[in-house]
């Protein structure tokens, strides 16, 4: 009798441990999942899309919705599924990160806690319902790029303002639905998007401003749009305690800078204003840098988290602290020949950094701050996989060089058969095509060796 019992309480504990929950698995087909009970946090790691998920199969983790209370999404997933947090109640915010082309149907939807997201630069469609029913999502500013916004996408939230692209073409109905908090829109378009009444029903647009660039003003005029209260953006701005003026483009996301000397430092009041904050740090995605300008002020450039590239004019001797401080985005940086200061922090959180033209025959003395940030280990350039451009013999020189000797280094090709009127060595800007490096100047494209590509 002993022994069948002893062989029934061993048969109920293995029915338990059956029974048990699994606390990690597959959410994709190189992607996993792990949820901590400890800490709270679901941990979502590896390339590529994530599984698409339904009302009627739930995520995986969904079991421990109401346990939930940080993402960690890390960099190397494409798509956020459909439903895949989906009533994560306890949830704060949603760093989402680069990478991601897509944001699924209920992808959000009914995170009740949320306050924040963080869309970035490469995201081409937001789904239905995405965030619909985040009560206390507060801003939402979505990147250059976008095309579509999906039906219900922000509904029944508590958002105040939302920024949208020039590149959005199509908002779905009720995506502003039932938003009481709304008060400010930026609709960046040349043209507004033909939308239904319903896209803000139940939104009061009397207490509610429409901004709009000063050269679209006029085309808001259409039904939908012209119940707002508009005002018009300046897409011309004069940099304060400079000679410089900024002129922005929403429908191509360029930013030209025009003026002579070094830009101005813009944490110079212990603020964190800086000019660029005027057109949305997600909206620009290239700088027209002029000649005359011979030095980058302190955070300039902070928080670009759409600008993907960026060739630093050759007359810039000083590169600030803080200059391109958390350009998510950045991928390519081409530094000229006479930069001899570059201080710390200067691409600080720019971890996906993957190729750097350096044309100074002598390294830059620096530190392993100016790429380095000690507070996010997520979120560390990995300097072994960016590829650093130097100029030709000069590799020995930078292979000895702190901090540039944990690159890999490669060499250019010299720069000849090139001259522009003066006879000088072509100072064209320098880009990078399918793995080639080109030179544009007045129009034209060469290869480096001088030959003109028709």
């Amino acid at each position: 009798m002993k022994k069948l019992f002893t062989l029934f309480a061993a048969a109920i504990v293995a029915v338990t441990m059956c029974a048990k929950t699994a606390e990690s698995g597959s959410c994709g087909t190189n992607l996993t999942w792990a949820f901590n009970a400890s800490t709270g946090v679901l941990t979502i790691a590896g390339t590529g899309p994530m599984t698409d998920y339904s009302a009627d199969n739930l995520a995986p983790w969904y079991a421990f919705n109401d346990k939930v209370t940080s993402l960690s999404i890390v960099p190397g997933i494409t798509t956020i599924g459909d439903y895949a947090f989906y009533l994560l109640s306890k949830v704060g915010s949603a760093d989402i990160p680069e990478g991601v082309t897509s944001i699924g149907d209920y992808a959000f939807d009914l995170c009740m806690s949320m306050t924040s997201v963080h869309i970035p630069y490469g995201v081409k469609t937001i789904g239905d319902c995405a965030f619909g029913a985040c009560p206390k999502l507060e801003t939402v500013e979505i990147p250059y790029g976008v095309t579509s916004i999906g039906s219900h996408a922000f509904a029944w939230t508590g958002i105040e303002k939302v920024v949208i692209p020039a590149t959005v073409s199509t908002i779905g109905d009720y995506a502003f639905q039932n938003c009481p908090n709304l008060t400010s829109i930026f609709n960046l378009a040349t043209n507004p998007q033909t939308v239904n009444a319903n896209v803000f029903e139940y939104t009061d647009k009397s207490k509610c401003t429409l901004s709009v660039p000063d050269y679209a003003y006029n085309n808001y005029s259409k039904p939908q749009w012209i119940e707002f209260s508009r005002r018009k953006i300046p897409t011309t701005y004069a940099v304060e305690n400079s000679n410089y003026q900024l002129a922005m483009n929403f429908e191509t996301g360029v930013l030209t800078l025009t003026g002579t000397g070094v830009l101005p430092d813009i944490f110079a009041d212990g603020t964190h204003y800086y000019a660029c904050d005027l057109y949305g740090n997600r909206q620009i995605t290239q700088l027209s840098l002029p000649a005359g300008m011979t030095g980058i002020g302190e955070g300039f450039f902070h928080d670009l988290n759409s600008l993907t590239s960026v060739t630093i004019p050759d007359g810039v001797a000083i590169i600030k602290k803080g200059a391109f401080y958390a350009c998510y985005s950045l991928e390519s940086v081409t530094i000229p020949s006479n930069s001899v200061i570059i201080e710390d922090y200067a691409f600080e959180l720019c971890y996906n950094l993957k190729t750097i033209y350096n044309y100074a025959t002598v390294p830059q003395a620096i530190t392993e701050k100016v790429f380095y940030d000690y507070q996010y280990d997520d979120y560390i350039l990995d300097q072994s996989q960016c590829t650093l451009y130097v100029p030709k013999g000069s590799k020995p020189s930078y292979q000895a060089a702190a901090v540039w000797k944990e690159f890999k280094i490669e060499e250019m090709p010299a720069l000849e058969g090139i001259e522009t009127p003066s006879g000088s060595p072509s100072r064209g800007e320098k880009v990078l095509r399918n793995g080639m490096l080109l030179i544009e100047r007045n129009g034209k494209t060469y290869t480096t060796s001088g030959t003109e590509l028709r």
